[in-house]
């Protein structure tokens, strides 16, 4: 069955607790290179199951084996869509089950519930980690594994217990079965507490950035894609009604029909790929060639893109730490973004980014226009971006929080027995 792998609101308190964790993964790591077992009482076996093979799924699958855990996956759904192209890093063993080739069906979860049982009796890991929280961590609730370390995938708390009561109550019924908490900022950790989370059992870590790959250079396509004094936009947020897209798209026509030289680049993909276009065609001829269709790219092919951008955008009305904004930062890529909680954690106003009201395309424009015309003030911003992301979103120093997370899962996990 197992195979090896073929290939709320910002303020300052919340900003010390945040330094904080990240000066508690910097300690751990400084003091436990991989390989050392001097601060870890031990390496364990870990099941991580997901929805679907993501990035995200890619860099925790990764960061699991390079701290010296033994990892198997387990994936619960395969919707087609390829999120992500590369093979299961080194070292990570495939469980193979029916349940990961197909499109998730509710109707099948007694089966599904089953067979993990199975599978967990086979493997007999010393921790499961399990998430996005209404299906994953409750179908593990629901087989009552046990250490159980759930993690928020942000969008699970911040959009989908709200469409509907039973999402609701899966994600709650998960959240009271689980030893462990893992979320990526402070609201999903009250938002949780609100459905009946301990929040003094939760981790909080950004799932951060590679920092030492992300240093801004010059871009090999920026000349292909703009001249030199156009002021280029990027939106790499998937185009889902999450991430409000025809906000971003809305707010540059606006703008973009009074400044010549502003540029978009849209990079992504999905479902409201169609309606954008629509919107885009309304505008003057002109202006629609100033929208570019990047589609999506490799991880590794997008730092040309930033490099070659002056202005990040982000709209979305629902999230926790967006990786792209972390990766903006560091690329030190002046940042606009909807002023939602997991946003307001990392930008302040004037100081690490600007900010817009949800679903605002006018303000947006309004925000847009000022940065053109106040260029000269973005280099400061972008500079402490930068450090704001390299004390609190290294994730070389923040993953080593997985290990004291698992650690406390398994305590709590024998307090109940």
């Amino acid at each position: 069955m197992v195979k090896k792998s073929i290939g709320a609101c910002w303020d300052k308190s919340t900003k010390a607790r945040l330094r904080m964790d990240a000066n508690v993964a910097g300690k751990v790591n400084s003091n436990s290179p991989i390989g050392s077992e001097s601060f870890f009482h031990k390496f364990m076996k870990v099941l991580f199951f997901s929805r679907d093979y993501t990035p995200h799924d890619y860099r925790f699958l990764k960061a699991i084996t390079e701290i010296g855990h033994e990892c198997y996956y387990l994936r619960l759904e395969d919707r087609g869509q390829n999120l992500e192209r590369r093979n299961l890093p080194d070292s990570v063993r495939l469980v193979d089950w029916k349940w990961g080739k197909l499109h998730r069906n509710p109707a099948n979860d007694p089966d599904v519930i089953h067979d993990l049982k199975t599978i967990w009796n086979e493997i007999r890991p010393d921790v499961i980690h399990t998430g996005p929280l209404p299906d994953v961590s409750w179908l593990a609730a629901k087989a009552d594994l046990h250490p159980h370390a759930a993690m928020s995938w942000g969008f699970d708390l911040m959009h989908d217990i709200e469409i509907s009561a039973e999402m609701r109550a899966t994600t709650a019924a998960a959240l009271q079965n689980a030893d462990w908490f893992l979320g990526d900022c402070y609201v999903e950790r009250d938002m949780a507490a609100s459905l009946g989370l301990n929040p003094a059992h939760a981790t909080i870590f950004p799932w951060g950035v590679d920092l030492k790959k992300l240093v801004r250079e010059k871009s090999s396509i920026r000349e292909k894609l703009a001249q030199e004094d156009d002021f280029v936009l990027i939106s790499l947020r998937t185009m889902e009604p999450n991430y409000s897209v025809a906000t971003i798209v809305k707010g540059f026509l606006l703008a973009a029909q009074k400044i010549a030289s502003l540029k978009l680049l849209l990079i992504g993909d999905g479902s409201q790929k169609n309606m954008l276009q629509q919107i885009v065609s309304l505008a003057p001829e002109d202006v629609q060639k100033r929208i570019f269709w990047i589609g999506r790219k490799k991880n590794d092919e997008l730092k040309d893109y930033y490099c070659a951008s002056d202005l990040y955008l982000s709209a979305s009305i629902t999230d926790g730490t967006s990786v792209s904004l972390l990766e903006a930062m560091a690329f030190e890529v002046p940042v606009l973004v909807s002023a939602i909680p997991g946003n307001l954690e990392w930008v302040t106003t004037g100081e690490t980014g600007l900010l817009f009201e949800t679903n605002n395309e006018q303000m947006l424009s309004e925000k847009i226009l000022y940065c053109y015309y106040n260029q000269e003030k973005l280099d400061t911003i972008a500079k402490a971006a930068r450090r704001m992301v390299d004390e609190n979103a290294d994730w070389e120093k923040n993953k080593y929080l997985l290990t004291t997370a698992y650690e406390q899962a398994i305590a709590i996990a024998k307090s109940r027995t």
